[in-house]
């Protein structure tokens, strides 16, 4: 070899010593995938606020985008709302501090809702805001239940009656004063406020005298006007009560209690009886009597109580029924 080749040798070794990157004596070059992004987003307000269904939060959401310990300025965040609200503008250019604002107009749904901040690659993507949405004014009122029951003269019907108060998205409204009347029977209170579900219920005992009963349910809204649809107006019927019956006699089976309802003069022995069939029963008093039988058991069994005081005693099954509905049963003493 001669020493003009050495040479070349020697400075050829000389470069790629000094640049790897070229990737000389068939190295690997090292990789070419991309550093990790420094970039993060964070909220910086607005988080949590309360709200009326329908309307704009009066705080604007913000968040903050930067880059290392650095504002990142220019960087594209894309906003979005769920619940049926909506945020305006949807997309925003972060500013010299690194920050993008939009503004939230609510859904007309009441409860929680969540609004997202999107920043594409950046740590933290997306930003979740939540804000609790509340009822609006009140504006209507609408029947909500206990409609066209038929009970017993001298009676509680089996159902409260029900009227709602809503906003104009329908919306239960809370603490808003319903006011209660009725033609041939009495309600328990004069006045009922609505819930936290918008509803008012009222307890209507029927008159001494069978036919037609009517109930009112009458509201205003905070400047007296008359919400819309008051005065509902619920219907009843009343009926005489049965004669006393000589058949003291109350058959457990098929998760109901036959006959419902029994008519009987006082110090009469009722006496239950549990079918081979019928599973997991019990009698259990909605007030004072009867005595509770026990824990539900399995037919066949009987259960007896004998009633001295008049008056009306609802009872019902502990598995099967309430003091309202289901296996329920119903003891008129004379």
């Amino acid at each position: 070899m001669t020493a003009f080749s050495g040479r070349c040798i020697t400075l050829l070794g000389l470069v790629c010593a000094g640049l790897p990157a070229l990737g000389c004596g068939g190295g690997d070059g090292g990789s070419n995938e991309p550093p990790p992004s420094t970039t993060s987003i964070a909220k910086t307000a607005g988080d949590a606020q309360p709200g009326a269904v329908g309307q704009v939060l009066p705080d604007p959401l913000v968040v903050t985008v930067t880059d290392g310990d650095v504002a990142s300025v220019g960087s594209t965040v894309t906003w979005s709302a769920s619940g049926g609200g909506s945020v305006d503008p949807t997309s925003v250019v972060t500013d010299a501090s690194g920050n993008a604002s939009t503004t939230w107009t609510l859904g007309t749904t009441s409860g929680s809702q969540t609004a997202q901040a999107t920043l594409t690659g950046a740590t933290g993507s997306p930003v979740t805001f939540t804000a609790s949405a509340v009822a609006g004014p009140a504006t209507t009122l609408v029947e909500a239940g206990g409609n066209n029951q038929t009970g017993q003269i001298n009676t509680a019907l089996a159902l409260p009656v029900q009227a709602k108060v809503t906003d104009e998205f329908g919306n239960g409204v809370a603490g808003v004063d319903v006011a209660w009347a009725a033609t041939g029977a009495t309600v328990a209170a004069p006045t009922v406020p609505s819930n936290g579900s918008g509803i008012s219920a009222a307890t209507v005992t029927l008159g001494g005298t069978a036919g037609p009963i009517t109930i009112t349910a009458t509201s205003n809204d905070l400047t007296g006007v008359a919400l819309t649809g008051s005065p509902v107006t619920f219907s009843a019927t009343a009926s005489e009560q049965p004669p006393p019956s000589s058949n003291a006699n109350v058959s457990v089976a098929n998760n109901q209690f036959s006959p419902a309802s029994l008519t009987i003069s006082a110090g009469t022995t009722v006496v239950w009886t549990w079918t081979a069939s019928a599973q997991n029963h019990n009698v259990a008093p909605a007030a004072s009597e009867p005595a509770r039988s026990g824990n539900p058991v399995n037919g066949p069994h009987t259960y007896q109580f004998k009633f001295n005081t008049p008056g009306t005693f609802v009872y019902f099954c502990e598995v099967h029924g309430s003091s309202l509905g289901g296996m329920r049963g119903t003891i008129t003493v004379q």
